[in-house]
């Protein structure tokens, strides 16, 4: 799979679904969500804007904020709802 998202510097480089490609402010994002019970696309909103990316999540999240390690569960919790 073609990574649909990469950092360059303080930017996102994005291509979505339709082959258009983005270039965002890493500081700019303010939501990144699964986009269906698949997790193999993701929503990224950023400046007001939503784009959709065939990338999953946990692929993404580590370019947003790259010396931010969170601990790794073996198996995460559900969560209710």
């Amino acid at each position: 799979m073609v990574e649909a998202v990469r950092r360059i510097g303080a930017y996102l480089q994005v291509q979505d679904g339709d082959g258009c490609r983005h270039l965002l402010r890493v500081s700019s994002v303010q939501a990144v969500s699964d986009t269906d019970l698949m997790r193999n696309e993701t929503f990224i909103t950023a400046a007001g804007r939503t784009i959709r990316v065939p990338q999953p999540l946990d692929e993404i999240v580590p370019l947003i904020s790259p010396g931010e390690r969170l601990p790794i569960e073996d198996e995460p919790e559900r969560w209710p709802f």
